[in-house]
């Protein structure tokens, strides 16, 4: 009696097969059979082929998709990291490119902007009207409806650095602007790497500031340690209005960016004057508090 062979678990065959599809440049079966595999095992080494794999088909956003979970590993190696900014350039998200190769280290950087810059070079060619528009309209952010506004900020990515600098410099002391759209727009100019003073207006002032300068939101500490600090005081205590708490201080917080460590100078204070002004009681933060809830109020207007 012949003996049986027994076959390697169907994931694995999978990813096998598409592996050598991916070889021979057959994407779109590359993609068929990884996309299987990756329902099963969602790890990077099934990732990275799957997402060369879209790449080809120029799935691109789908790309992405995949990418962002393992963002960290796939900025690595030179070869991965071409893979996401091939798909950032792909959606034609210049800026998402630029705020990718911001982490990595001088040399690395270099070699991708040279990448971005030609391609910044070919869509103004290509858009330049477009582009054009885009930051007339941006630059003029009061005239325009907040769902407008949101509309406006969702198509940011498509400016070059130049063009996102002249758009976005004009909103940051428009305090018809509201201030997470300013916030946002600052921490834009953080991630490109602009390098020459801005004037922004905080919450109290208006101070001079060089974007690329400061840690960028998903760097800065402060504000993080002060959700912590708040989640802790609330404890399981009514666990519905706590999670409602934190995730208004999460937003209003960030209205605070980048001088969140000067008006915050006790975390612990703030945390307790937040808890005390839910309650009905008055506080040395109720200015600063109003404030926060006219800005938050202008988002769902």
């Amino acid at each position: 009696m012949a003996k049986m062979v027994s076959l390697p678990d169907n994931e694995n065959r999978h990813f096998v097969i598409g592996e050598k599809a991916l070889q021979k440049g057959n994407f779109a079966s590359a993609a068929a059979h990884l996309e299987k595999a990756y329902e099963a095992e969602q790890n990077f080494a099934i990732a990275r082929p799957l997402a060369a794999s879209l790449n080809g088909l120029k799935q691109y956003h789908e790309s992405l998709n995949l990418i962002l979970p393992h963002y960290r590993t796939f900025l690595e190696t030179d070869a991965d990291t071409q893979l996401a900014l091939d798909a950032w350039l792909g959606t034609l998200n210049f800026v998402m490119a630029r705020t990718m190769v911001r982490e990595l280290e001088p040399e690395r950087r270099q070699h991708f902007l040279k990448q971005i810059e030609k391609a910044e070079e070919v869509v103004l060619k290509q858009r330049g009207e477009q582009i054009a528009d885009l930051v007339r309209k941006l630059s003029h952010f009061c005239g325009f409806s907040r769902q407008e506004q949101q509309d406006l900020f969702s198509q940011v990515g498509l400016l070059p650095k130049a063009q996102l600098i002249e758009a976005a410099v004009p909103d940051l002391t428009d305090l018809s602007v509201p201030v997470a759209m300013r916030v946002s727009l600052l921490d834009l100019l953080t991630n490109v790497g602009y390098d020459q003073p801005v004037q922004y207006q905080a919450y109290d002032r208006q101070e001079t500031l060089i974007p690329s300068e400061l840690p960028g939101m998903a760097e800065e500490t402060a504000g993080p340690q002060i959700l912590a600090r708040l989640q802790e005081a609330l404890g399981d205590d009514d666990q519905e209005l706590g999670k409602a708490l934190v995730q208004m201080a999460r937003v209003q917080v960030a209205f605070l960016y980048p001088d969140i460590e000067r008006l915050i100078p006790d975390q612990a204070a703030f945390v307790q004057a937040y808890l005390d002004h839910h309650q009905g009681k008055a506080t040395g933060f109720d200015k600063l508090f109003a404030w926060q809830a006219a800005e938050t109020a202008k988002l769902s207007e």
